[in-house]
């Protein structure tokens, strides 16, 4: 009988077959994985590089993986070497649907590198990061 347990546990895990036992807490997601989409496909996408305070608003959607997953991501646009513009920040907002979006206006022309951070709660240091380029051009 150990050997039919351990050859079915043996297939299961070859298989990706997790069982938890009835009563058992969620797993907590350790490994949360980020990945982005640009604009929100509502609107045509469009980056402004040019006064502060603009309307004119590029989005940026990071998605978080297993969809399930709650928490927190911030994003950070990092400004280009080259410029003297200010990093932009978008703090931490809560997981709604698998998505955190922000809206960036980009004051600099280059290549901005996009930051997300991900963390489980406020409080709590960041476990996952994601980093992504976006060339901005006017």
């Amino acid at each position: 009988m150990r050997r039919v347990l351990a050859a079915v546990a043996l297939v299961a895990v070859g298989l990706g077959i997790y069982v938890i036992p009835a009563g058992a807490d969620s797993p907590v997601f350790a490994n949360v994985v980020l990945s982005f989409d640009f604009s929100d496909n509502s609107a045509p996408a469009s980056a402004f590089s040019g006064t502060p305070n603009s309307t004119e608003d590029f989005n940026v959607i990071a998605d978080v993986l297993p969809g399930n997953t709650g928490g927190f991501v911030r994003m950070v646009a990092i400004a280009p070497a080259s410029s003297t513009a200010n990093n932009i920040v978008c703090s931490f907002q809560p997981v709604q649907q698998g998505q955190v979006e922000c809206a960036f206006n980009f004051t600099a022309d280059g290549v901005w590198s996009i930051k997300a951070q991900y963390t489980i709660a406020k409080d709590q240091d960041v476990s996952s990061v994601s980093v992504t380029s976006l060339r901005v051009a006017n």
